[in-house]
């Protein structure tokens, strides 16, 4: 039996709700609702749904009604769980199980410079690089620093570059809420710990993109089977869907560090990942380490020309502090910066 939500009674068995979808007539009702520009009467319903049915289509309606669909003086439309299931139809997300073999995306490496590629397979999408050896490791292709999960949909229509780039906002459109305290699939509360891999092997990082005849032979660190050390695990109170990400994503949506990538000519409202694809040199900079112990303090330096931004963080990911300084050498400016 799945769980309620606090413990409260269920409106309607999860059973019974589910097998109330199982005729084509009702999930075509949905799907006439959710066209439709309004609510509609139960004759232009009928009429476009089934309009040989005279007999058994208002007991259909019944069956949806209250939970799926609801009526009133002006006619029939969609409740928020109707619309749920018309949009997990419309994602794919029940219907669709597409593959792409790895494909190539017109970037580079993050870490390395090297080229990437994309593969989406079980409504997951990963990016490797085709060279280092990425950010995380584990059960996941080498090279990988890309691994989420991505409905069939968004891929309908796009290029490779723009299936990235659609991954890129999707995954902020997840994880930002969840690092303010909120569910984005049920609104529920999220518990958040940090994970620190206690005995770190950093890689060794020249800051310089490959050549042609450079083969990388760094290694994820032999503990944590990751190039960073701290990461945040987001999950949610009720439904236990969960997030990872690197800890220093927190503190990327402060104001006093928005404002520090502004006075820095980063200005575009890019997304959290795409950040750190498009401008691989500020990802090269940042350092993430343990000042505080119970409770865990982090301090999170990263830094753009000649100035270094210092956060600090704790381990629930509120931002205790900001300030910009000095930095003690400029930093490496390979790569495009615009």
């Amino acid at each position: 039996m799945l769980p309620t939500a606090d413990g409260a009674t269920w409106d309607a068995n999860p059973s019974e709700a589910f097998a109330t979808l199982g005729h084509e007539t009702r999930l075509d009702v949905l799907g006439a609702l959710w066209a439709a520009d309004g609510p509609m009467r139960y004759e232009a319903l009928r009429r476009t749904v089934a309009p040989d049915d005279r007999g058994n289509f208002g007991y259909h309606l019944d069956k949806l009604a209250g939970h799926f669909i609801k009526k009133s003086d002006v006619g029939y439309e969609l409740r928020l769980a109707g619309e749920q299931v018309v949009r997990a139809i419309i994602a794919g997300t029940i219907t669709a199980n597409p593959e792409l073999s790895s494909r190539a995306v017109d970037s580079e490496c993050v870490f390395c410079g090297a080229p990437v590629e994309l593969r989406y397979d079980d409504e997951t999408i990963t990016v490797q690089c085709t060279a280092c050896a990425g950010l995380v490791g584990g059960d996941l292709p080498r090279g990988t620093f890309m691994h989420y999960e991505f409905p069939p949909g968004g891929l309908s229509g796009r290029s490779p570059e723009e299936i990235v780039d659609a991954a890129h906002t999707y995954y902020d459109a997840k994880i930002i809420p969840m690092m303010r305290g909120i569910c984005p699939i049920c609104a529920g509360q999220i518990e958040t710990r940090v994970e620190v891999c206690e005995d770190h092997e950093p890689i060794a990082d020249d800051n310089e993109p490959i050549s042609d005849e450079d083969t990388p032979t760094d290694e994820l660190c032999s503990n944590c089977d990751s190039r960073t050390e701290a990461w945040a695990i987001l999950q949610c109170e009720r439904c236990r869907y969960t997030r990872r990400s690197v800890l220093w994503f927190s503190i990327l949506t402060h104001p006093g560090v928005v404002a520090f990538y502004y006075d820095h000519g980063v200005d575009d409202p890019v997304p959290l990942r795409k950040l750190t694809w498009e401008r691989a040199q500020i990802e090269r900079t940042v350092s993430v380490d343990v000042v505080e112990r119970a409770p865990t303090v982090f301090r999170i330096c990263l830094q753009i020309d000649e100035e270094q931004l210092v956060a600090e963080l704790d381990d629930d990911l509120c931002v205790r502090s900001v300030e910009r300084i000095p930095a003690a050498e400029p930093a490496a400016t390979t790569g495009d910066t615009s």
